[in-house]
């Protein structure tokens, strides 16, 4: 049988990794800001802290990793009453320009915590993102053990860069998150999303026949048939699941495929536009542009990506302080 989640979770692309490490006495809190386009994850090695986002409230444990898939801003603190410091205003060593340590001496218990933050190159990986809950837990145990050497793993590049560092935590962070993600369809049965689409009998093979041949002149009705359905049956039901009507997914898929063709070398705008399915570059251009904010062109001549610069650089007095 075919793995329903290969396609899903090859798909990540990091373009950027940051890390941290935490050296913490109780009592102590940092208060994290909205990353978008930005996962973030935290393993207590350590002693004890909790996790607050959205007003939920979870448990670390040591060895365990938790995930915030959709760039939330949160906080992780010692206990959830305790005080809680923004992240630009802790104080920190500078290793380099992807990794810090930070120091909170409150003069309590001791604990220690690794922290990254990752940010992706496909636009399509929103797709996963968004399936996933606000909070991912991945296994303590047997798995926490090689979670916890894959981060240290991570922390060693970072610490002691050479050549292909970018490249090895880049891989690295990547593997760390397909692990959360397993760990969480392993205990889990989402009732709707790409995910559950991906899983579901009916609408799983619909998916992967859109994905293995995008420029096919999909309709309603052509999809249906793949499903067994009637139109109004499938229509129902794949935006019940999914969350958007077939139509929007299919050129969704399109553009965010587009997307990662035009990084290739030597890819054009006319023969990405015929590869995804437009016979019109005029029309792939304003769907292009409506869809990623920019022209073709322009995201191929910038790569399209958000580099993690673009969402995690400390403020300007932030950045003044470390230099001195």
């Amino acid at each position: 049988m075919a793995d329903p989640w290969s396609d899903a979770l090859g798909d990540l692309e990091l373009t950027g990794v940051f890390y941290a490490t935490a050296r913490m006495t109780e009592p102590w809190g940092i208060d994290l800001p909205a990353l978008p386009w930005t996962a973030m994850f935290h393993l207590l090695t350590a002693g004890r802290a909790v996790v607050s986002v959205d007003g939920d409230v979870h448990e670390l444990v040591p060895g365990e990793l938790l995930l915030v898939p959709h760039g939330t801003g949160h906080q992780i603190l010692s206990a959830p009453d305790a005080p809680a410091s923004g992240l630009w205003g802790i104080e920190r060593e500078v290793v380099g320009e992807r990794y810090e340590r930070l120091v909170v001496d409150g003069g309590g218990a001791p604990a220690r915590l690794v922290c990254g933050a990752v940010t992706f190159a496909d636009p399509g990986v929103g797709r996963l993102l968004a399936s996933l809950p606000a909070v991912v837990r991945a296994h303590g145990g047997e798995t926490g053990s090689w979670l916890r050497a894959a981060v240290d793993a991570i922390a060693h590049e970072a610490e002691h860069p050479r050549g292909g560092s970018d490249v090895v935590t880049a891989r690295l962070a990547d593997v760390i998150l397909v692990q959360a993600v397993r760990d969480w369809l392993d205990d889990a049965e989402p009732p709707s999303g790409w995910l559950a689409a991906l899983r579901d009998d009916v609408l799983g093979p619909v998916l992967a026949a859109v994905h293995t041949d995008p420029a096919r002149p999909w309709t309603l009705e052509s999809l249906a048939a793949l499903a067994h359905l009637s139109r109004s049956a499938f229509a129902e039901r794949f935006a019940a699941v999914v969350g958007e009507p077939p139509a929007a997914y299919v050129a969704g898929w399109r553009l965010g495929l587009a997307a990662r063709m035009l990084c290739e070398p030597g890819a054009s705008v006319a023969a990405v536009a015929e590869r995804v399915g437009y016979d019109s570059v005029p029309g792939f251009h304003r769907a292009f542009t409506r869809r990623h904010g920019m022209t073709p062109g322009a995201w191929r001549r910038t790569g399209g990506a958000r580099t993690l610069a673009d969402v995690i650089d400390p403020p300007p007095e932030v950045r003044e302080r470390i230099a001195r």
